[in-house]
């Protein structure tokens, strides 16, 4: 081969080469300009962001908008056990909400980030909502900033979600937030429904623990002042009238080791005991199996929601008849008043809701049966009654 037809194929693998660079080069400034310019079309949301991160708080609206109708809403509130699965009692327990809106503005309310329950709502009740949008609030500046009081006070439906109910008393009790929920509940006349920690912190008193999951069962009957008992609180935070006196528990039927080692049958139980020891009598709780959905009107009278199967979406409304013969730090609770000591009465969740229980005057009630709970000696003295009472 020629020197000249070497030097031919060099320069032709050259110029080839130098095409194939040429067209990288190409492809990224292209790769490039796309993302600049998607980006670009969104300023608006991405400064939003940022700043809405900076201030403490995040708010996301997932569809329609805000105050573009004008609803006459139904004051009620909703109590529910913790773990929703899109069943057929929850999208009753739903409707049953959302219909007290008037198809105004939902609102879900929480701490940390924003997630999916708005989406939740877009995706399967938008014709019953006029706009669906999540607030969460994770400092105590945030939760004193005019904004998001705003956001709150705008809302015709209120939904405090699961999480963690000793942040939202650290960061939300004794600010503009804490106002704004009430205004909602004795002003305007919104429903109102918490999940888990959301319904753990609507009774006049609640329980917010500072560590995970908080006391067990047979720590607070075997001692009522269990240091796990500390955060047994009674506070001016949310102020329903229907609530007064009482104390909510979540998960009544959760039993999975290591996190739920025991039932919360007990535990709420050992509450009541508690707010008996902190003011006496009438005391009252209610307690909700992770499937019950705990619907109030606005005459102050509940029905159940379930889950449609035969288990697992109890609620139970409890009243405390005398005070215990012990409650006294490091012994065992004795609360037992010749087996009577606290009245029990236990609704069984339907899809069609079920049962009826007046809040007004805690007797007054069909669809459920009465039983009585009390202990003899501590956790091993608890028992439960199912006896028909009058």
């Amino acid at each position: 081969m020629s020197i000249q037809s070497v030097q031919k194929i060099v320069g032709r693998e050259e110029v080839s080469r130098n095409i194939n660079l040429v067209a990288i080069k190409f492809f990224i400034f292209v790769f490039i300009f796309v993302i600049f310019f998607l980006v670009s079309l969104f300023p608006e949301a991405r400064a939003n962001s940022t700043a809405l991160a900076d201030e403490g708080y995040d708010y996301k609206l997932e569809c329609g908008n805000v105050n573009s109708t004008s609803p006459q809403p139904t004051p009620a509130t909703m109590m529910i056990g913790g773990a929703e699965s899109d069943s057929e009692g929850e999208k009753a327990a739903t409707r049953w909400f959302l219909n007290r809106a008037d198809g105004g503005d939902y609102l879900v309310l929480r701490y940390g980030e924003v997630r999916t329950q708005a989406k939740w709502i877009c995706d399967n009740y938008d014709s019953l909502v006029s706009s669906a949008a999540e607030l969460a609030i994770n400092t105590r500046e945030a939760a004193n900033d005019p904004d998001v009081e705003q956001y709150i006070r705008d809302a015709e439906a209120l939904f405090i979600a699961g999480g963690d109910q000793n942040a939202y008393q650290d960061t939300w009790e004794g600010t503009y937030v804490e106002d704004a929920i009430n205004y909602l509940i004795n002003e305007k006349g919104v429903p109102v429904a918490g999940t888990s920690a959301g319904m753990a912190i609507l009774g006049e008193y609640y329980y917010a623990p500072a560590g995970r999951d908080g006391v067990l069962s047979s720590e607070i009957l075997e001692n009522p002042f269990h240091r796990n008992t500390e955060d047994i609180d009674r506070a001016d935070f949310i102020d329903i009238p229907f609530l007064k006196n009482t104390i909510t528990d979540t998960h009544l039927d959760r039993l999975k080791r290591p996190d739920y080692p025991e039932t919360r049958y007990g535990r709420i139980f050992g509450f009541l005991a508690r707010v008996v020891d902190d003011k006496g009598i009438p005391a009252y709780g209610i307690g909700s199996e992770e499937g019950a959905f705990v619907a109030v009107d606005e005459e102050g009278i509940a029905r159940v929601f379930g889950n449609g199967e035969d288990r697992g979406a109890d609620a139970y409304f409890l009243q405390a008849r005398e005070i215990p013969e012990r409650i006294e730090r490091r012994e065992p609770l004795i609360w037992d008043r010749n087996g009577k000591a606290v009245k029990v009465y236990r609704i069984r969740g339907t899809t069609a809701g079920s049962g009826s229980f007046d809040l007004n005057d805690w007797e007054s009630a069909s669809g459920g049966s009465w039983e009585y709970w009390y202990t003899r000696d501590g956790e091993p003295g608890f028992t439960r009654d199912s006896i028909e009472c009058n």
